[in-house]
């Protein structure tokens, strides 16, 4: 292999010494050596640009040289005959003209002819060729012929069956891949008044089944389309059909989800699901982190926004936000698109609502069950002709199968366009424009009961009370009521002299930062002066402060709203809450509450913690019940509220109340997906709506009553001035205890929380029914206007022990 080298090397010397010589020879006489190398005169080249010029075209041939070396040449060959479609084709014909060359040459020399084909070139050729092209020739020769002629045939045949096979197989997958790039290149979904969700997360499902009982309930049909790129089409479309086949209520017919993979970030796929005809699109982030979430549905509404103009939105378009800033921003590009993007925080509405559900039960069943499409809602509705001019007073019973919160007025004086009014004054008139708030199972509910309280008159308060019970409210002494009289009495004056006593709250587990800060934020505001939350988790304790700390000003918000001091104390544990060793070290005896969330930092694994940033929400759902389950048997009589996050768990918890009431505790199963989805779905549903919710678990006022609260009802009784000590308790409706309410007070009464049986009972069926209350019964109130004024002449503060409920 040196020799080609040394005589290339022996020729470029020859040359150099050649041009040397030339060189020297248009040189100045006199000059120096060196000038030797310069340009001539006559513009040639000097020696050094000549050398180095012969050395590259030197290198530059040697370079093509191994091209022709024989395994160069096999390589390339092979290259283009089986990596090409051409040289795929090219070679099978090559392979099928060698076949046809020999079966002529075979039946020309050995088989000896017969009567139809003899050995002759033509018959030899066309006999090779039928017999391989079409298997059935064949059947062609008589059996009478010999072994000879049978045998060539069949070997003929067969070789041509294979080879058919063969090449139609080939042609059969290039069709197909051009089927399919065809396809991914033209396909489209066509719908209209659909809805659309971009994001595959553990959202969508919960999402899906809120817009099925939407559509469930308002009667409405179409399809929700929903795109993901994070697993397959075909995976999206079976976990579809695994976790809605036996849904209770089953999907409407007229109801179909259809799934394409894709990215929501491209505009491209986006038109694609004929989005310019969506009735709204809700756009979804796959990411943890919740400002990585936010930059994801940013990313994704603009390019929504950059869409053609035949293919803009026309629908709404709502984006779920996990901060403030990104609420910002879409704000922004609310005023400035000409599209209708609203912004959804739902994550941290769902972090009011796990603090009352924690510290205000009651009230946090009756918000639960108000988020979802399943059970009582709220509703709006237009008011008829018939009753404009009545005060808000007189409508408290035209609804009887529904429970009157409030008013949206779109000409309130002073308002810039509409106001929403919840509980306000009973001498507020119904105007023209005007929507009543109302919480209804369904509108059909509200359009039945519309319709009946036109023909029904309703009675004064004491009035009704006698017909209620059936005789005077004397005449229902009875030794229970004696007893609980006596304990009434023993429970208002331990309320009216004992202190409230400081609280405390566990929360075992960890998320991320932001979302932990938050959700201390919002405990701190409804907990009282001097209480605690107790964090154990796995997670480092330097990590968990300094996080809290660089999220939002972690001394600043755990102060007194009213002081402006440090109220809440913080402290951190550190364990695996997967061992009852770690449980151990918080406060279980004196700890009212404990709040479960799933703890990467207790997963040991590396696989474990790349599957928590791929969310497998089911073995997080895992951990949650095995931490809870610990934690019950630590402390039997601690109220739990444990965090789940999966689809199928949550269906089985819905089946199996065995997992939520153990013992003598009670577990108050959260789910937070479904509580997610559910704002997304009524923001899709009412935009309105969710501003309403929003003003209800509002806790930026300056003191701690807040909008919606619980009070015991022997409590509300005596404050109502209906009870005094000595006197027999008849037994009362919930209308009897509703006008008492808001006779005295302004408020309104939407359920109560049934002490016997730990029960959330919102917007009762039958009002009018007499029930024996127990002094441990909470009432759920909506606390009146600020202008609000009862019959009676209350104002609208009312109860003066409410903010400590």
């Amino acid at each position: 292999s040196t020799a080609p080298t040394l005589r290339g090397l022996d020729w470029v010397s020859r040359a150099s010494q050649n041009l040397r010589v030339r060189a020297m020879g248009n040189a100045i006489p006199g000059a120096p050596r060196s000038t030797t190398r310069k340009v001539s005169q006559e513009g040639g080249m000097s020696l050094d640009q000549l050398t180095t010029m012969t050395t590259r075209k030197f290198r530059y041939g040697h370079r093509l040289s191994h091209l022709f070396k024989p395994s160069k040449l096999w390589e390339i060959t092979t290259a283009v005959f089986f990596g090409t479609a051409v040289g795929q084709y090219s070679f099978l014909s090559i392979i099928a003209l060698v076949l046809l060359i020999i079966g002529t040459i075979v039946w020309a020399l050995a088989s000896g002819g017969t009567a139809d084909y003899d050995t002759s070139l033509d018959h030899s050729i066309w006999l090779s060729y039928t017999t391989f092209i079409d298997t059935g020739t064949q059947t062609g020769v008589s059996a009478d012929q010999s072994e000879k002629v049978k045998f060539i045939v069949v070997v003929l045949s067969g070789l041509g069956f294979i080879f058919n096979l063969t090449f139609l197989s080939v042609v059969v997958d290039n069709v197909r891949t051009l089927l399919d790039r065809l396809y991914t290149r033209y396909s489209q979904l066509f719908a209209r008044k659909h809805v659309v969700i971009l994001g595959w997360t553990n959202k969508t499902l919960f999402l899906v089944d809120e817009l099925i009982s939407m559509f469930i309930e308002t009667g409405g049909k179409g399809d929700i389309i929903i795109m993901g790129n994070s697993i397959s089409r075909y995976e999206m479309l079976r976990t579809v059909e695994l976790t809605f086949r036996r849904r209770n209520p089953p999907k409407p017919r007229g109801v179909r989800i259809r799934v394409w993979e894709g990215d929501s970030a491209e505009e491209d796929d986006l038109t694609r699901l004929s989005i310019n005809t969506a009735r709204f699109v809700v756009c979804l982030s796959e990411a943890e982190d919740p400002r990585m979430a936010d930059a994801q549905v940013l990313e994704t509404l603009l390019s929504l926004l950059s869409l053609d103009a035949d293919d803009q939105v026309t629908g709404t378009v709502i984006a779920e936000l996990r901060t403030s800033d990104g609420q910002n921003v879409v704000n922004e590009l609310d005023h400035t698109s000409d599209e209708d993007v609203l912004g959804v925080q739902s994550a941290h509405a769902v972090h009011k609502v796990i603090a009352f559900n924690a510290l205000r039960p009651g009230v946090g069943e009756a918000l639960i069950e108000l988020i979802s499409f399943e059970g009582n809602n709220f509703f709006f509705e237009n008011v008829d002709t018939t009753l404009i001019g009545m005060t808000f007073g007189e409508l408290q019973h035209h609804f009887p199968l529904c429970v009157l919160c409030g008013v949206h007025s779109s000409k309130a004086k002073g308002a810039m366009s509409t106001e929403v009014l919840i509980a306000p004054s009973a001498l507020r008139k119904v105007q023209p424009g005007d929507r009543l708030l109302l919480i209804a199972m369904d509108r059909r509910a509200i359009e039945d009961a519309g319709a009946e309280g036109k023909s029904t008159g309703c009675l004064p308060f004491n009035e009704r009370a006698v017909v209620a019970s059936g005789s005077s409210p004397a005449a229902k002494n009875t030794g229970r009521r004696d007893s609980v009289q006596a304990a009434t009495a023993v429970r208002v004056r331990d309320i009216k002299q004992q202190p409230w006593l400081r609280q405390t709250v566990l929360i075992i587990g960890w998320r991320s930062a932001r979302e932990m800060a938050d959700l201390v934020r919002v405990l701190s505001k409804m907990l009282l002066p001097g209480s605690e939350i107790h964090f154990l988790s796995a997670v480092d304790e330097s990590v968990r402060e300094a996080a809290l700390r660089e999220e939002m000003g972690f001394i600043t918000a755990l102060t007194d709203l009213a002081g402006g001091v440090s109220s809440v104390s913080i402290v951190h544990h550190t364990g695996s809450p997967l061992a009852s060793g770690a449980i151990e070290l918080l406060p279980l005896r004196i700890a009212a509450v404990a709040i479960v969330i799933a703890d990467p930092g207790s997963l040991t694994l590396v696989e474990d913690k790349d599957l928590y940033v791929k969310g497998a929400a089911r073995l997080r759902d895992a951990r949650v019940f095995h931490i809870t389950t610990l934690l019950r048997k630590a402390a039997p009589l601690m109220r739990i509220v444990p965090m789940y996050e999966d689809i199928l768990t949550y269906r089985l918890l819905r089946r199996k109340d065995v997992f939520i009431e153990s013992g003598t505790g009670v577990n108050a199963v959260l789910h937070r997906n479904s509580l997610e989805t559910g704002l997304i779905a009524m923001q899709a549903d009412d935009p309105t709506l969710v501003f309403v919710f929003s003003q209800i678990i509002s806790l930026e006022s300056g003191s701690k009553e807040h909008k919606i609260f619980s009070i015991p009802f022997d409590k509300a009784w005596l404050e109502a001035g209906q009870y005094t000590e000595g006197e027999s308790w008849p037994e009362l409706s919930f209308y009897d205890v509703a006008d008492a309410m808001f006779n005295e007070h302004g408020h309104v009464l939407v359920g109560y929380l049934d002490a016997s049986a730990v029960d959330c009972v919102l917007n009762p069926e039958n009002k009018a029914r007499p029930r024996t209350w127990l002094p441990t019964d909470e009432l759920l109130l909506m606390r009146g206007h600020g202008d609000s004024k009862g019959t009676r002449g209350g104002s609208g503060g009312g109860f003066s022990l409410f903010s400590a409920t």
